[in-house]
């Protein structure tokens, strides 16, 4: 299978949280922080975009031990049940969704995101408050696309399972940084973070393309 090429300057507008730990993102079209960083960005339709991060928080939430192997099979089969849906409309609109699919899709990610959610905390409805950083947006961004391309044949599963301990590992620092500032990334802090991340990104990539860097095929890392 070709690899899961991820290019553009678009964030996703309804990134969730990865962790029970974190709140899951508004279920209204507002953008995380932009990213002055490319890599993890997609040129994809919102709903595309979205269906990376309710990908990367499922498998996250599954590896945290948040959701069990059956909970996670049954929501990455609702995540492919939407992606099906999507293709049909589609095809049905000429190649775009249609202001009343898109609408409709969006309810059921909007459906699967409080679901994952409320699997991945005992059963505890999502708060009305939610918030997201640009570096827990990210995080779910890099964790869907390791378990897709892992999914996709892309990526072995030593190669994935080193992905996803990078990630694990600035995941960790991110919670100590933020208990050492209050709660909240100082922007050094923040900095420094975003150029992890744009590393593991950059290895994603390279990983998933054969060795590949993002600069030889002219695109940005994703």
């Amino acid at each position: 299978m070709s690899p899961i090429t991820l290019n553009s300057t678009q964030n996703d507008p309804y990134v969730a949280a990865t962790s029970a730990s974190r709140k899951p993102a508004p279920q209204t079209a507002q953008t995380a922080a932009a990213d002055t960083n490319p890599g993890d960005t997609l040129q994809l339709s919102p709903a595309a975009l979205r269906e990376v991060a309710l990908t990367g928080r499922v498998a996250a939430d599954q590896k945290a031990g948040s959701i069990s192997s059956s909970q996670a099979q049954q929501l990455f089969g609702q995540v492919a049940s939407i992606h099906s849906q999507i293709q049909a409309d589609k095809q049905a609109n000429g190649g775009t969704l249609s202001p009343t699919d898109a609408q409709a899709i969006q309810q059921l990610q909007n459906q699967l995101s409080q679901t994952i959610y409320t699997d991945a905390n005992n059963g505890a409805p999502p708060p009305s408050d939610p918030n997201v950083t640009r570096a827990g947006a990210r995080e779910d961004l890099q964790s869907g696309r390791i378990a897709l391309n892992e999914k996709a044949g892309n990526l072995s599963s030593a190669q994935a399972q080193q992905l996803s301990s990078q990630l694990g590992a600035i995941h960790q620092q991110i919670v100590t940084d933020e208990q050492a500032n209050g709660g909240a990334l100082s922007p050094a802090d923040a900095q420094a973070i975003n150029q992890q991340q744009t590393q593991l990104s950059q290895q994603i990539y390279t990983d998933a393309h054969g060795g590949t860097s993002p600069g030889q095929t002219g695109g940005t890392p994703a």
